[in-house]
């Protein structure tokens, strides 16, 4: 049990200690903390003792309820703390939050009224808060400049049809419309292709030095999941995609940029795409002999993956589904949109390496850019555990 709070604090002991309880999934313990997360139920203080103290029991209890959860999101609307009630929310929906009928009743969310109407209202809190996450850039360029971003956000939150129109087309996140390209983009419309190309020779030069020592590279799924993400990669025991990383999620890896110095030099240069948690993702991606990176999926349109090829083996390729095949030619950046199924062999008896990294949609404006920013951070910060990693989005 949590030690007890300050006691100017006006939360009575007998309600501090139903808190582990009702977090446990006692449905008698919870029906009690439920009234305390009404306005007029409890005292500012006492309303927010009660908050952090399940706050701080739902992130130390190893399985706690989904109605903990819900009733620490309500305790959240009252204090007006949007985020953090958006995100208490999104944590009670998840699987290993379990929901019972009994613990439900105690919350007055048992019938089919009671629990659409507060549905409903947390996607109308949901929709406000994203939509506010921009809101300054609409007032200062217009809903015109902001078309495509705000029917993207439509389309995630479920309030209009937007999708692509080629079938193998499939953002596991948001779908921007508008965007033209049909899978392969033309290199020669993309900004940091010139740079790229110029600096082949040395990016090539240091890729080599680090592949010379096995050991400074890692699974690349080693930052993605690990053993949930198996099916990523087949080919036999020895199969294995690996990386030198020197970005991910947007955390820079200053090891791997002063061991490639030249490298890192032209990273800084680029204009590259940054979003907070999330972007850029750069590394040297080697595919080991008779390796093939399974079919899958990227996150968003709105940015496109470039390849700058550094060892290519005869036969290797990138395959977008229903679309074509690109062999790699070392030297020749390629681009391409990773939300098209995708997938890629090595079946030679030698490693493939390439830099990779993610760059902005070429059709984006800057305007554009900083909305969808302020977008993805704004569902960062409500829908995504800190501690959870996500599934790769290029091979």
């Amino acid at each position: 049990m949590l030690p007890l709070a300050h006691p100017k604090l006006m939360l009575p002991d007998d309600v501090k200690a139903l808190v582990q309880p009702a977090v446990a999934g006692d449905a008698g313990a919870l029906k009690i903390l439920w009234p305390w997360s009404t306005q007029a139920a409890a005292t500012d203080q006492a309303r927010r003792e009660l908050s952090s103290m399940l706050e701080c029991q739902l992130a130390s209890y190893p399985s706690p309820c989904a109605e903990a959860w819900m009733l620490l999101a309500s305790l959240q609307e009252v204090d007006g703390e949007t985020q953090a009630a958006l995100r208490s929310w999104y944590r009670s929906a998840q699987p290993e939050a379990k929901r019972d009928a009994l613990r439900m009743r105690a919350l007055g969310l048992d019938t089919e009224a009671a629990w659409t109407a507060r549905a409903a209202k947390v996607r109308k809190m949901r929709s406000e808060y994203l939509r506010d996450a921009f809101s300054d850039i609409r007032r200062s360029h217009g809903p015109r400049e902001l078309f495509r971003i705000d029917r993207a956000l439509a389309g995630y939150l479920g309030e209009a049809s937007v999708f692509s129109s080629y079938p193998t087309q499939r953002p596991k996140v948001i779908f921007v419309p508008g965007l033209g390209n049909s899978g392969f983009l033309d290199p020669e419309r993309h900004p940091v292709v010139p740079a790229l190309r110029g600096a082949f020779r040395d990016v090539q030069a240091e890729f080599d030095e680090v592949v010379s020592d096995q050991q400074a590279l890692e699974p690349f799924l080693g930052h993605a999941g690990g053993g949930a993400l198996e099916g990523y990669v087949s080919g036999g025991d020895k199969a294995s995609w690996d990386a030198l990383f020197f970005f991910r999620h947007g955390r820079r890896f200053d090891a791997s940029h002063r061991r490639c110095p030249r490298t890192s030099v032209l990273l800084e240069s680029l204009d590259l795409c940054r979003i907070n948690g999330q972007s850029p993702e750069i590394c040297f991606s080697v595919l080991q002999p008779g390796s093939r990176i399974e079919p899958h999926f990227g996150v968003t349109n709105a940015r496109v993956v470039v390849h700058l090829p550094l060892r290519v083996p005869r036969g290797c390729y990138l395959e977008l589904t229903d679309v074509g095949r690109h062999e790699w030619v070392e030297g020749e950046p390629m681009v391409f949109d990773d939300t098209f199924e995708h997938s890629a062999l090595n079946p030679s008896a030698h490693h493939r390496g390439i830099l990779l990294m993610d760059a902005w949609h070429p059709d984006l404006s800057l305007v554009e850019r900083e909305a969808f920013s302020r977008l993805i951070e704004a569902i960062s910060s409500i829908e995504r555990d800190p501690v959870a990693t996500e599934e790769p989005h290029s091979v």
